[in-house]
């Protein structure tokens, strides 16, 4: 197993990004590797702008360029998402989170799990933007009583690429000590264990699937007493191949390894593009 580190040029589009190189990884044929470009916790982010330390960093239309020139050279690749796509400037207060799913669209996202921030002016506006996308959203552990949202939002997802079979599902975080009670009343959130270890047999026994990711927004690190965290995720539930995670903006350079689960994150605001390469 080798990782790697990129960073774009900056004569190029200023995009900076993570990568991991896998090989080998799974007892499979394939033409051309499985690339993953994974983000989290955008939080309505479109416009460069300067972080300490960093200099200019993020924008969406050099995250569009970065995301295209991937794809025209691996084309077995996957865009997804850990949640928190909405909220954090100006564009959600004025236009109600509608642009950043047209954009994900743009972009070409294949498979997004919700975050807190995404109910942050209710779940019927939530549901009526989530109209709008052409990508999978997933979230296990919370039922909707809304009934429309349950019919946008799956517990899993299946992308069958090349021969191989990859599962996807995500868990959020309790959302009653962040989020207005308001906004998430037609929500139950449930055991993120429990329904974890739940979707990994049904992904594994129902859908065969050959690598199995979860898109987390618990968070790596404790932010309250009784949180579960990826780590205590990766403790507890065996079959999880990658936790692709989010809400703590932790950038992780190189996967934690925890019971045999990778846990990545790429930090927050579209700064970074995670880029997981599994090969044989």
């Amino acid at each position: 197993m080798k990782y790697l580190i990129f960073r774009v040029p900056s004569s190029a589009f200023r995009v900076l990004l993570f990568s991991h190189l896998l090989s080998p990884f799974l007892l499979f044929s394939q033409s051309s590797p499985i690339v993953l470009l994974h983000t989290n916790d955008t939080h309505s982010n479109f416009e460069r702008y300067t972080e300490p330390g960093l200099g200019d960093v993020g924008g969406i239309l050099q995250r569009y360029s970065f995301i295209r020139e991937t794809r025209n050279q691996y084309p077995n690749t996957i865009v997804a998402d850990a949640g928190d796509f909405s909220q954090g400037t100006p564009y959600f207060n004025l236009f109600k989170g509608v642009p950043e799913i047209e954009l994900m669209n743009m972009l070409g996202y294949d498979v997004v799990a919700l975050g807190n921030h995404e109910f942050d002016n209710g779940s019927k506006a939530l549901t009526k933007r989530l109209k709008l996308a052409n990508f999978k959203i997933v979230c296990a552990n919370y039922k909707f009583k809304n009934n429309t949202l349950s019919k946008l939002v799956k517990p899993y997802a299946v992308i069958n690429i090349s021969g191989t079979k990859i599962g996807f599902f995500g868990l959020l975080c309790d959302m009653k000590r962040i989020v207005m009670p308001n906004y998430y009343k037609e929500t139950t959130f449930l055991d993120p264990i429990i329904s974890a270890q739940k979707t990994v047999e049904l992904l594994k026994n129902r859908e065969g699937c050959d690598i199995i990711v979860c898109l987390s927004h618990l968070g790596f690190d404790v932010e309250f007493p009784d949180d579960i965290t990826d780590r205590i995720l990766a403790e507890k539930v065996s079959g999880i191949d990658f936790i692709i995670g989010g809400h703590t903006h932790k950038l992780i350079e190189e996967p934690v390894i925890v019971n045999h689960t990778k846990i990545l994150q790429a930090k927050k605001n579209g700064i970074y593009v995670g880029k997981l390469t599994i090969t044989h």
